[in-house]
């Protein structure tokens, strides 16, 4: 999913590449450098090849960098072979750019002395960080290779979305750690991992003000006035067909803003405790309003 959505980026962004560019060398000097001063020190796996560099390291003493660079000119090769030119030159440039932040920041972690007065400020931090990090990277339509590579490969060798093998791929290496690792470190590494990746999607997808909501009532009608005049927003009809009895119906969609959300919920089922309602986040409206926080 990450792949296919930095590739839809990188087109619809062609036209902005040096504010990309820069985007990409300072996210991944800010995320190499977390990554070496924090992560690698503190044992704390992410998940991926830089999570899987840690527990190589832990058990065979082989260092982060060597490992992940390794792992990356391998993948790259077998990227070539196995997807072609055009899939592995999409994401290499994301990937020289890490790994060559990766080389840069090793030593910086060792001579910069920093320390957080807690862990739990720490890990707070380090998940933003790195949420923001990976969200602007993947927003400025790169990737940082290692597990993208690999996910790709694996998707195509197994007949499996890319989604479904990348999640094997972190649970397995979280897993590996919880028998290598203390039980406080695998903790730490499930918040970063959940928190960082809700950050990465608000950086990526903005932050959800409104909610769609689906409407199906056998008093569509009177829900739609109800919505037209008395809350005064939108509606829109939209004609569907039952799969069970094969009947036409009537759907509304409603884009409602999330303050008014419970009490548009409950007046609809006041009208209808039998209405079918699905609801879902909304980003964004075309033709509404949009908050840029990035110039790509």
């Amino acid at each position: 999913m990450v792949n296919d959505m930095t590739n839809i980026l990188r087109r619809i962004n062609r036209n902005n590449l040096v504010p990309r560019i820069i985007s990409l060398l300072i996210s991944a000097f800010v995320l190499t450098f977390i990554y070496n001063k924090f992560l690698v020190t503190n044992q704390i796996v992410v998940g991926g090849i830089s999570g899987l560099a840690i527990l190589i390291e832990k058990v065979f003493h082989i260092s982060t960098t060597l490992f992940i660079n390794a792992s990356n000119v391998i993948l790259v090769i077998l990227s070539f072979v196995i997807l072609g030119k055009s899939k592995t030159i999409d994401q290499l440039i994301g990937c020289i750019v890490y790994i060559l932040m990766l080389n840069v920041t090793a030593p910086l972690a060792d001579k910069i002395d920093f320390a957080f007065e807690s862990q739990i400020l720490m890990i707070i931090v380090v998940s933003l960080v790195y949420g923001v990090c990976n969200g602007i990277i993947y927003r400025a339509g790169y990737s940082t290779g290692g597990t993208d590579f690999l996910s790709q490969i694996l998707s195509l060798k197994m007949k499996k979305s890319i989604t479904q093998v990348s999640l094997v791929i972190y649970i397995s290496i979280i897993l590996m750690s919880a028998f290598i690792l203390e039980i406080s470190q695998v903790l730490m590494s499930i918040f970063i991992i959940y928190v960082s990746n809700k950050i990465t999607d608000a950086v990526l997808f903005g932050i959800s003000s409104s909610k769609m909501v689906f409407i199906l009532s056998e008093h569509n009608d009177e829900i739609e006035d109800f919505v037209m005049n008395k809350i005064k927003i939108g509606a829109t009809e939209l004609k569907v067909r039952g799969g069970y009895k094969n009947e036409q119906k009537q759907m509304l969609l409603c884009v409602v803003h999330n303050t008014q959300y419970e009490k548009f919920k409950g007046s609809i089922l006041k009208m209808d405790p039998t209405a079918f309602i699905i609801t879902d986040e909304c980003y964004e409206v075309s033709g509404g309003t949009k908050y840029a926080i990035l110039p790509f």
